[in-house]
């Protein structure tokens, strides 16, 4: 148990269970985690250990008989597509052009995207997923509204604009310049908002949709103000023959980014299915980072992530939900479909819990923040209810795989009582959406 000599506000007394790294969860059956007024984590572990302890006057928040995690990380999901999931697509590709791209038409309107926004992140705190990376669309006033939904609910986000400027319906392809301008001015204004809750991200759709300059542009501008890049890479086999054509003159899909500087650290690159071991190499090297979306890939049967190697070349990857192909919000339901999309692999319980939780926090570069229950990291936690898979459930009588099989194979947001960030309480109802 590690300790930090602050004055503590609160004691949350439940079942704790949080990550160690991929092979390893800790747990204290009767628990406490304590958090200072600033919402910061002061002490994780047993109950009558810091009882004892110079926490033991803290405010006790009573919530045995019920689970207390890490809140859950999404690393990839598209905000437009909200309502769009259980769309059948055949193809990505096509796929988009009937469903995504009008959406997204549709989204230049700030009403529509007022609308939206509310509703996406009243679903992510019921989901308890309280901290995402976030695409939006090509407009920058909606993707600016959205930040402003975002601060209001409370939640942890890196967001960002999405950049076309070829290979695109005409009414979403932009000015490069203007496209580029925008996508600054709004990383200028919130990255970094609400006491750090809130991150930019210069958001490339993929790379057919880019030209050579936005991208050499867009990996300047993330070096300049230190903030994130996402994109996607290698979903689909047509899609890499699109980018093959498009632009011959690089070896491959990964050279497009990497020669145009927009690999590192903070870039997140979805899907990344259909790369050769060559690719693998290189974004280990760069330290790229990649959110497996394993509920996308099976809904538009676009292909599995070998898993296995891209833990043997050492890269980060953490979940994403997607959204719109992704079809589900709920984190949950992407840690049991990590496994079943694996025929000749499994993902242990352990393992997907900790790529939902700490794993998806090294992806988004934020371990140092969030993740799990270390002194000193911000308190973003999930209170989780067993018996609303079945009453007849009791905490007390299943053992650490048990619970995290439960969580796996069987959760939902509906185990979700409440979530925190920075030991705040996230308020759905505060969002006041039109008609609810």
């Amino acid at each position: 148990m590690k300790k930090m000599r602050q004055k503590a506000s609160k004691l949350y007394r439940a079942r704790i269970i949080h990550s160690i790294n991929a092979d390893k969860a800790c747990e204290f059956k009767d628990g406490a985690l304590v958090i200072d007024s600033k919402g910061k984590i002061l002490a994780c572990g047993d109950y009558q250990e810091i009882k004892k302890s110079e926490f033991g006057k803290s405010k006790v928040v009573d919530k045995r008989g019920q689970l207390i995690i890490p809140g859950l990380v999404d690393c990839h999901l598209h905000l437009p597509q909200l309502d769009l999931r259980g769309k059948h697509g055949a193809t990505l590709l096509g796929w988009l052009e009937k469903y995504i791209f009008p959406a997204e038409k549709a989204f230049a309107s700030l009403r529509v995207a007022d609308d939206l926004a509310k509703r996406f992140f009243k679903k992510l705190i019921l989901n308890g997923t309280t901290t995402s990376a976030i695409y939006t669309t090509i407009h920058a006033k909606s993707t600016d509204h959205v930040f402003k939904v975002a601060k209001e609910a409370g939640v942890r986000a890196i967001i960002g604009k999405v950049m076309m400027d070829q290979n695109a319906p005409k009414d979403l392809i932009e000015n490069t310049h203007e496209s580029l301008k925008s996508s600054e001015e709004l990383c200028a204004k919130w990255h970094g908002a609400a006491s750090g809750r809130l991150m930019y991200a210069f958001t490339p759709r993929f790379a057919p949709t880019c030209s050579e300059y936005m991208l050499t542009e867009i990996g300047k501008l993330a070096h300049e103000y230190d903030a994130y890049i996402q994109s996607h890479i290698a979903e689909t086999l047509a899609e890499n023959k699109f980018v093959s054509e498009r632009f011959p003159d690089y070896k491959d899909y990964t050279a497009v980014y990497e020669e145009n500087g927009c690999l590192g650290p903070k870039t997140i690159l979805g899907h990344a299915i259909h790369l050769n071991d060559d690719e693998m190499q290189r974004l280990a090297i760069r330290k790229a980072r990649i959110a497996h979306c394993p509920t996308s890939n099976f809904f538009l049967k676009s292909g599995r992530m070998p898993i296995e190697k891209i833990e043997e070349h050492g890269i980060t990857y953490g979940l994403g939900t997607d959204v719109g192909a992704g079809t589900s919000m709920s984190i949950f339901t992407t840690m049991r479909h990590a496994d079943y999309i694996q025929p000749n692999i499994t993902v242990t319980p352990v393992k997907a819990f900790y790529l939902a939780t700490l794993g998806g926090a090294k992806t988004l570069s934020l371990s140092q923040l969030i993740g799990n229950f270390e002194s000193g990291k911000a308190a973003d936690f999930c209170v989780v209810d067993i018996r609303n898979i079945d009453p007849r459930y009791k905490l007390s009588e299943l053992n650490l795989d048990e619970v995290l099989s439960l969580l796996m194979y069987r959760g939902s947001g509906g185990l979700v009582e409440e979530s925190y960030v920075e030991g705040k309480k996230l308020d759905v109802d505060h969002l006041k959406i039109k008609g609810e």
